[in-house]
């Protein structure tokens, strides 16, 4: 029996924050295929060109196509290939599915979660200034929870594709079926943490897990659990350990 995992990256992000989690995937005998989403890991001109639809319409070919390869295909994803991947499972039917830090909304102001209160002013700042710079994360950030992408600017007119792309991917939860796990972070400040309860809730899979995993530093927005040296090596072992067991059961 042949059984693997599509793995998709965040926005703005690359291949490489989802690296630790397929070097788990192939430890437990799994066939982990990372994707590179249209418009990253090149330039900013080319992201510029790209919004939500391109990377869903990309990512459900990418499934559509590895689920031809293994036996048992799962989708797991970080932040937004965390959205994207419960967009491939309410269309299709993945032997599992794991969301990271996967936001179904980006913010909201009632309660108030966003963690730059700009954020839902962006349906109008796209227009007046689409590119937007934003300061770098830190080297010690990076020592903490590496991550490759396009950093010190913000492409409001995607960011907004985004936000209203995480929102058409909540109306449908109700159709994810398959056995489903969401980690997320209490403290994200990136993906607000009721972004968890939501996805678990809303689904209608017989069988799923939810996981808070705790990070304790006070440098980084406590967002990429895959290459976080507090959770990477337990984000690993709980997502093989929920894809093989419910391979099992099929």
């Amino acid at each position: 029996m042949k059984w693997g995992c599509l793995l998709i990256h965040g926005f703005g992000g690359a291949s490489f924050e989802m690296q630790p989690l397929a070097e788990a995937v192939k430890r437990a005998g799994g066939t982990a295929k990372c994707i590179t989403l249209p418009g990253h890991d090149s330039s900013v001109t080319r992201f510029r060109e790209t919004f939500f639809n391109d990377w869903a319409s990309y990512a459900e070919e990418q499934f559509v196509t590895f689920s031809r390869e293994v036996d048992h295909a799962a989708v797991a994803g970080l932040s937004m290939g965390g959205t994207l991947s419960l967009y491939i499972a309410a269309r299709h039917s993945p032997a599992a599915v794991v969301s990271i830090a996967a936001p179904i909304h980006v913010y909201r102001i009632i309660p108030w979660e966003m963690k730059d209160w700009r954020l839902p002013l962006v349906r109008f700042l796209r227009f007046v200034r689409p590119v937007w710079p934003s300061a770098p994360r830190s080297s010690a950030s990076q020592e903490i929870a590496p991550w490759r992408g396009y950093d010190g600017v913000n492409l409001l007119p995607q960011l907004w594709s985004l936000i209203e792309g995480c929102r058409s991917v909540g109306r449908i939860l109700g159709n994810v079926t398959c056995p489903a796990m969401v980690l997320h972070a209490p403290t994200d400040r990136t993906s607000p943490p009721s972004n968890a309860w939501r996805i678990i809730t809303s689904i209608s899979s017989a069988v799923r897990q939810m996981h808070l995993l705790p990070v304790t530093e006070k440098i980084t927005a406590h967002h990429l659990l895959t290459t976080h040296r507090e959770t990477s090596g337990k984000v690993g072992q709980l997502v093989t350990g929920f894809i093989k067991d419910n391979i099992t059961k099929l």
